[in-house]
Parts: C-alpha cells; structure tokens; sequence
C-alpha cells in the first residue's frame, strides 16, 4: 500500500472533520458510552475553528490512493494534539507513520499526549508512557483519558576518543529491529572494562558510542517480535546480546554468539546504558524479568559481574573439601567468591594488596581467609591438602598475578582465568611441565540470569555491600574519577539517571 504523507492544507478540512468524526464513533465505541462520544466528537464541527487549529499547528494528512486516511498535528512545544486513522486503514501502519512524521518536526527534548483508552496501546507500542490518568469534562460529561511522554533526547556518557568520555545530549534510542525492545535505565554502574575501554585496551570498541553495560530498568517499547515481556516489566539487563539461534547461543556459549549484534555489544560496539535509555538487540534473550520483591540494588549486578562469576564458577568444577583460591578482591573477584559459596568448598582464600580491600573482605565476609601476595603461598599450602589450590580463579588482571596463580595451583588444578589484561601474559611450559593444569577462560557468558535472580530472591546471593557510592547521571564524571583512582574505598559506584 502506497501511503503519501503531504502537509495539511484547507482544502482537507472538511474531510479529516468527518474522518474524525466516524473514526471516534467507530473505534472508540469499545471503550465510551454513545452519551461520552456525542460530547467528543460532535456532528456540528465549527469548520473555520477546526481549519485556524490545523493551520496554526504542524500538522499532516496520510494520503491513500487520493483519499485521506488519516492526520494529526503538533505545535512546536512538542504537545501532539491529534492523531486519527479512518477505521478502514487501521492496521496498516498508517497510524505510526504519522507519528514518527509528526515527532521529526519538533527538537524539543520530549513529546506529550492526551490519549484515549483506546489510543494508549498504540502509544505505548511507539515508546510513550503514562505519566496520569486523566479525566476531562466536556457538557457535564466526564471521560477518562491519559496524559503520555515520551523523551526524544536524553543524557549519554559517550566515547570520544582514547582518554576521553563526554557526557552530551543524543537522540532516545528507537527499535531498529523487531527483536529490539528500548529500557528506561533506572539504575546502573561502571565496570573496569569501561576503564578499558576509555584507556584504548578495547580494540572493538567503537568511538562515539555511549558506554555502560551494568544496568537495570524499565521496558518502554518492544519489536514486534518479542514474545517474553511486556511494556512496564522491570528488567535486568545482560551484557551479552545473543540470538539465541547460531551453533554457540544453543551450546551455553552466548559470549560467541555470531550475530553481528551478538557478544559484548553493548557498551562497545553499540551504544549502551549509561544514559536515560538504551536499545538492547534480542530482547528475549538479553533481558531478564526482575522478581517483584528484589530491588534494582540487588539486582544491578545480575547481567554482568554476577554473571561472570557464576560463569566462572560453573566451569570451575569445584568439589566439596576443595580448596578454591581467588587473587583479586575487586567487585568481579567478589562475586566470583559469593558464587563459589554455593558450590560448598572446603576453604576460600581471597588475595588482595589493597588495604581497604582487605577491610573490606575481613568486615562482610569474615569466614573467608584473606590474605596479601607476600604471605600468599604459605597459606595456601597450610590450607590445602596436596600442595595448592584445587581451583584457582584468577581475577586481578595485574602484573604477576597470572603467574601467582599458576604457581599456587596443586598439580591436575583447573586454573580460570576472568581478567582482562592490559598486556600478553606469558605462560612458561617449561616451569609447568609436569603440573598437568587444565586452565579455562571464564569471561561472561551470560546465559544464567534467570537463575541467578532466583538465588538473589532466595537470599543465596547478596550483592548490595559492594555499592559504596551513588551518584546522579549528571555528574558520572565524578563518579568515574572516583572509581578510576580507587578512592574513598570505593568498590561500585551506581549510576541513578
């Protein structure tokens, strides 16, 4: 079907009164009274105020095969006043063309509605959201309608350049795909791999992109295609996108997902959620429904660092009397020990330099043996049972700390490495010859949110200790000096928008 959409002009008038007219008696009987139509939509229309209003305003005609099947119109503040398709042409995506046409005239920062109970589905569906319900009286009579927004622009912290993030005004994200659903972003962070990213250590990432990929929120608008949620779910977020239908989405490799929207998009190759808003590709799989009675606190970390570490863990076959060792006790390396807890070991050795680190484990994990590097191979060795570690998961990503962990592993240990390093290591066959370890990458594969949200709603795993500081979307900048430097014994900063 050719639609044409062409500006209003005089000569429209009487026809888009009477298309006002029937589409109001017709589709909107389901939901008003004959006695509520009558005063909406009247058969004596002033046909000059109809027209002045019109020509005052921005406004539009669809044009189908040289009858009019629909219009609308907004004034320059952004206040969408009308929008009517004739009941023949509903359907047909008329009624969002107008939209999206009538929303490109105007750069003001959102766009608002008063929308009928019968409009607000389709309002919702192009990203609008109740702000209130509403009731106007017109002769007497009361009608129920609702007052919708729906933000053009928002706040995005942004790659420039290497060294350089900016926070600056961008365009509200739009589905680009039918398997894409936008979140308002309620909460969020700011991960070491965002201090990677801004240093240059992160080859794919792409300048101009917005950063983050910790977040929780909000779903506002969905693609067609997505089957699983619905608009208004609280969702955690996922770091990895994944199509769920390629050889290693089926297998549990999601982190290797072939889709050229798949693995660490966000954040990195496309924009992501330290902003207002943020579109995430194959909803169905990248989100996750919050249970009702877990907080967005609880459940910031779900996506990302959780998921590395259950990730971790998984792969790490760790048994019961194990002695499963972690060197770093950064956020990552945390809850990689909270997710090694449920496996049961026998003991958990934490090593860390960091003095508030230590304070830290030694404050809201006192059952965990920390220790720094220097004492670190004398209390493995008085807290294992053949001469090392049985699992060793190493999480620092700092110089020496590669071969700290191989080197306290007993022989036939599994070694994961989560890191992410600045620079090669170097693995010394030589010096290993004979210990038979077996090491594995544990780098995020995010395919078990939905159980670890399960085990936060449990009470299994608590995450909250570790967010230290909140800010405001508006000064990120302070919250990443704070991070960055490892100040004021920060461990995670949140990021409110």
């Amino acid at each position: 079907m050719n639609i044409e959409i062409r500006r209003y002009k005089t000569t429209d008038c009487e026809k888009t009164a009477k298309l006002f007219y029937e589409t109001v008696h017709s589709v909107n009987a389901r939901d008003y009274t004959e006695e509520q139509l009558d005063v909406w939509a009247s058969k004596d229309i002033d046909f000059e105020k109809w027209n002045k209003v019109f020509l005052d305003s921005l406004s539009i005609v669809a044009v189908c095969e040289n009858i009019i099947a629909g219009f609308g119109n907004i004034d320059e503040t952004g206040y969408l006043d009308r929008l009517y398709v004739h009941k023949d042409y509903q359907g047909k995506g008329i009624g969002e063309k107008i939209c999206k046409t009538l929303e490109g005239f105007v750069k003001s920062e959102k766009i608002s509605v008063y929308a009928s109970i019968t409009a607000k589905p389709f309002f919702e569906k192009q990203g609008y959201r109740v702000i209130r319900e509403n009731t106007v009286e017109r002769k007497g009579i009361l009608l129920k309608n609702y007052y919708m927004e729906k933000r053009i622009s928002m706040l995005a912290y942004t790659y420039e350049d290497s060294g350089k993030f900016v926070l600056k005004e961008k365009q509200v994200p739009k589905i680009l795909n039918d398997r894409d659903a936008i979140v308002k972003v309620t909460l969020g962070s700011i991960c070491s791999s965002d201090i990677h990213i801004k240093h240059g250590s992160v080859p794919k990432a792409v300048k101009g992109i917005t950063v983050g990929h910790e977040m929780v929120g909000i779903v506002e608008e969905l693609g067609s295609q997505v089957k699983n949620l619905k608009i208004g779910d609280r969702v955690a977020v996922n770091v990895e996108t994944f199509c769920g239908d390629c050889f290693f989405c089926k297998n549990g490799f999601v982190n290797n997902c072939t889709d050229k929207n798949g693995g660490w998009a966000l954040g990195c190759r496309i924009d992501g959620g330290q902003a207002e808003y943020v579109r995430v590709p194959f909803a169905d799989t990248g989100l996750t429904k919050i249970p009702d009675n877990v907080t967005d606190e609880q459940a910031l970390f779900t996506g990302d660092i959780l998921a590395t570490g259950f990730w971790a863990v998984r792969i790490a076959d760790i048994k019961p009397q194990d002695t499963v060792l972690i060197i770093g006790a950064g956020p990552t390396g945390i809850c990689t020990m909270l997710c090694a807890m449920l496996k049961n070991p026998g003991k958990i050795i934490v090593c860390e330099n960091d003095s508030g680190r230590i304070e830290f484990m030694k404050k809201n994990y006192p059952q965990v043996i920390t220790v720094t590097p220097d004492k670190l191979k004398d209390t493995v060795i008085e807290n294992s049972s053949h001469g090392g570690a049985d699992v060793v998961f190493e999480v620092a990503g700092i110089k020496d700390t590669f071969k700290m962990a191989w080197e306290c592993a007993r022989p036939n240990a599994n070694v994961i490495i989560v890191a992410l390093y600045d620079e090669p290591q170097v693995l010394p066959l030589p010096d290993m010859y004979g210990k038979n370890l077996t090491f594995k990458t544990g780098g995020v594969d995010g395919c078990d949110c939905e159980e670890i949200l399960s085990l936060i709603e449990q009470g299994k795993i608590d995450t909250t200790p570790l967010i230290t500081h909140t800010y405001s979307l508006k000064d990120i900048e302070k919250a990443y000096e704070l991070f960055e430097n490892k100040k004021d014994g920060v461990m995670k900063v949140a990021i409110k928008p």
